[in-house]
């Protein structure tokens, strides 16, 4: 199973294909409405592939299963070295779906 480095603040890695992970929960709950389930979006940066321009870009929502098996897909396709998580809070983070780093930061 996966080992993911992590943040829950503003980092970001240039050299990765990023899992943004969380909900609205906070504001669902304020506005007395039902919180969502937990979605997930993938992003890559751009990059030079085998002579060719990847460009950036993002996509989802996504089940967050779903967004990691897909980024795992999009690094192998396009050569980036890893998947890292940007998750809104540690307390979200489900094991089934891998296993984090035991420290948050991407370095």
């Amino acid at each position: 199973m996966a080992v993911y480095q992590w943040t829950d603040g503003d980092d970001t890695a240039t050299d990765a294909v990023i899992v943004g992970i969380g909900r609205d929960s906070p504001a669902l709950e304020a506005a007395s409405l039902t919180a969502e389930p937990m979605l997930a979006s993938v992003y890559w940066p751009e990059r030079l592939f085998q002579g060719d321009k990847v460009d950036a870009r993002i996509e989802g929502p996504f089940d967050p299963a779903v967004a990691l098996s897909y980024a795992q897909e999009i690094a192998k396709l396009y050569d980036y070295p890893r998947v890292v998580v940007a998750i809104q809070a540690r307390a979200l983070w489900n094991d089934a779906w891998g296993t984090l780093a035991p420290e948050c930061g991407l370095d």
